[in-house]
């Protein structure tokens, strides 16, 4: 899911990043293609976007051109299309309404439909940000431990060791969540984190997304319990509750995604797969991965916003349906759940 997928911007600052985000979504509605995963492309548009709204001054109604800008299988996309001011400069901050305008693509000219762009939820990530100050500054703590006493100490007292969960040291199956093996375990999660994070969180606000992160990881550390030996750490297990959280998120609001519904979900259930067959590598937990996955989709399908749209043209918004109430009560009971079926595996293996 792009932090754009719902085609509006909330860069206000930037008067170009809306008609990126636009020209973004028309390819992808026609061509089936992700262009802001392609680097080259992707400084190709804002070049163009950037060079047509200096023309405004001299010229009311620039042309953006864009030849082989990518390939798909039928052959090379060219983008052509005609700006005006009001793509850069829309009327209202809060809703953006798009007029009509023409567009030519691979010798076919036609006229689209005015749109209503919706605002967007615009919370700050302050948690996502302040589970990579944790993440970082407990791996630092590894690396100074190690060399003044000989050994990892947070790794002695956190790691996820089976017979320490046996004895009673319940702890370990939370705190692998905040602990890494090596800089280059902790840099791919914490590069994750702030992806996945960001954009979850957007939509999920501070207290919920919180509770996702604990919900997953708590289940891949007791998926990796009940199914593995091997002592294993990493925030990788969240890290996939939070990628199956925006699955789920995605398909719940489909309606409200478009056209982007199916490429985004696609793109989601990739990333999935490819790491949970890279997972089967030696060396690494899949049974964490696997099982904070279900755990980010079942807290989602049952915890996570329900957005609907409200109000009337041209003043539109997304309201979470989900009472803050319902979201306590049902990061509760999803906990008590855990813990019982903790204890049940505790109860008939120990």
């Amino acid at each position: 899911m792009n932090q754009n997928n719902l085609p509006v911007s909330s860069e206000k600052n930037n008067p170009g990043q809306q008609l990126v985000s636009i020209i973004l979504s028309e390819v992808s509605r026609k061509y089936n293609i992700d262009l802001s995963q392609d680097p080259v492309a992707l400084e190709r548009i804002k070049d163009a976007v950037e060079k047509a709204r200096l023309e405004l001054d001299t010229n009311p109604q620039p042309e953006i051109n864009l030849p082989s800008i990518s390939a798909n299988p039928s052959g090379p996309i060219h983008f052509q299309r005609v700006v005006s001011r009001e793509d850069y400069y829309p009327d209202s901050p809060e809703v953006e309404n798009i007029g009509r305008h023409q567009e030519q693509v691979d010798g076919y000219t036609s006229q689209s439909q005015p749109a209503l762009r919706i605002k967007l939820p615009d919370r700050k990530p302050l948690v996502t940000y302040s589970l990579m100050v944790i993440n970082v500054v407990l791996y630092l703590l590894q690396i100074l431990t190690d060399s003044l006493v000989g050994f990892d100490v947070p790794a002695a007292i956190g790691l996820k060791v089976n017979e320490l969960i046996f004895a009673g040291q319940y702890w370990r199956l939370v705190t692998p969540m905040f602990l890494h093996g090596s800089i280059l375990h902790l840099g791919f999660n914490m590069y994750a984190l702030y992806i996945l994070g960001r954009r979850v969180e957007r939509f999920f606000g501070s207290f919920r997304f919180l509770g996702l992160y604990l919900i997953a990881g708590i289940a891949g550390n007791m998926f990796s319990f009940f199914f593995t030996p091997a002592p294993s750490l990493g925030s990788s297990t969240a890290i996939f509750g939070i990628l199956g959280a925006e699955g789920v998120f995605i398909y719940q609001h489909r309606k409200l995604f478009g056209d982007q519904f199916r490429v985004a979900l696609k793109q989601i259930v990739q990333v999935a797969v490819v790491n949970i067959l890279i997972g089967l590598s030696p060396g690494i937990d899949n049974w964490g991965h696997i099982g904070g996955l279900i755990g980010g989709v079942l807290f989602t399908w049952f915890t996570g916003p329900v957005f609907q749209v409200q109000g009337a043209p041209p003043l539109l918004r997304l309201e979470d349906k989900r009472a803050l109430r319902t979201i306590g009560i049902g990061f509760t009971i999803q906990l008590i759940l855990l813990i019982g079926l903790i204890a049940l595996i505790i109860f008939f293996r120990g």
